[in-house]
């Protein structure tokens, strides 16, 4: 066995070896006419050159998947075989190829040489910077065909489509429930091991999940950063929100005036329903007719006549009860 002294690469033959040392020579000769990208050898150019015309003459015979060179298929293949000859010497787990062992690697020795430009961010592989950018320049590319609803990630959208589909190949070993994707599986097997590994550092209190402990600090840092559009309630998490939007018919004013257009600077009233609390709603440019304004005017009304044909009923059961008593005494007399 062959191994290259610069990248540690083996090859079984010698001539393979002299081949692949002149990847690592600074000269390539070999030019792409597109995009100007230089290669080693001829073969690597006519490879690189099926990427501009997206062809894949290389197809796998276990399963659909196409590629533009054979040495991409090679290493595809491995998926299906059960070999993993490549180990770990630190944790003996086992990989396909040596790529994917190389790039575990950066696991022991926290070694992250992708950086972002943007915030300095760094990661351990490419592919999470890439996904990582997307979340400065709001770019979501893979959308659903069912919904259209957009992801920044590919695998977001693929755990989204087992929504439509109702697949949930993920399933617990200790009771059996089944989850759409892995993760909402490793949540879940916390509550049979009772694995609480994220602790806060004011309180000592330990959650479960990393999202769960980040909610959780905004109660000793007080910053309630989710507010009710219509009368500016503020809570610590979105599902206090919700919950504050239906139980107070919120949710529904909001949606039913969500096309409308904003009104003329006044302050209003809106009574929360909620531990006789009522704040008040400052909005800019309000219409003198705005629709939210009056169906709560309405609804005013309605409850002051319902008041008024109360008192009405009281004060007619309390002449009635007079008249009775004078009709008694006269009778007497």
């Amino acid at each position: 066995m062959l191994l290259c002294y610069i990248c540690f690469k083996k090859f079984s033959f010698k001539s393979d070896l002299l081949i692949h040392l002149e990847i690592h020579e600074e000269e390539k000769p070999f030019k792409c006419k597109l995009c100007e990208r230089a290669f080693t050898t001829d073969g690597s150019l006519t490879a690189h050159f099926r990427i501009h015309t997206d062809k894949k003459p290389f197809k796998c015979n276990f399963c659909k998947n196409v590629f533009s060179d054979s040495s991409t298929l090679n290493k595809h293949k491995k998926i299906h075989a059960s070999e993993k000859p490549y180990s770990c010497a630190t944790c003996k787990k086992s990989f396909r190829t040596n790529q994917q062992l190389a790039v575990h690697k950066r696991i022991h020795t926290g070694e992250k040489p992708y950086s972002c430009d943007t915030c300095e961010k760094t990661f351990s592989q490419k592919v999470h910077l890439n996904d990582h950018k997307r979340n400065h320049t709001g770019e979501k590319p893979y959308s659903c065909d069912k919904c259209e609803k957009t992801f920044s990630r590919r695998r977001y959208l693929i755990d989204h489509n087992r929504i439509h589909t109702g697949e949930k190949p993920y399933s617990c070993d200790t009771c059996e429930k089944a989850f759409h994707t892995g993760s909402e599986l490793t949540v879940h097997k916390k509550i049979h091991t009772g694995e609480k590994r994220y602790s806060c550092n004011t309180c000592e209190k330990a959650f479960a999940q990393h999202t769960s402990l980040n909610r959780h600090k905004r109660i000793h840092s007080g910053v309630k950063q989710y507010s009710c559009e219509l009368c500016h309630k503020s809570y610590y998490t979105s599902f206090e929100l919700t919950r504050h939007e239906k139980s107070t018919g919120h949710l529904k004013k909001l949606e039913s005036t969500k096309n409308t257009v904003p009104s003329s600077t006044s302050a209003n009233f809106v009574d929360c329903g909620e531990a006789d609390v009522k704040l008040e709603i400052k909005e800019e440019d309000t219409l003198d007719e705005d629709p939210l304004s009056i169906n709560m005017e309405a609804e005013n009304v309605e409850k002051t006549k319902k008041q008024e044909i109360k008192e009405e009923e009281i004060q007619n059961k309390d002449s009635l009860s007079c008249e009775q008593n004078s009709d008694e005494h006269k009778i007497e007399i």
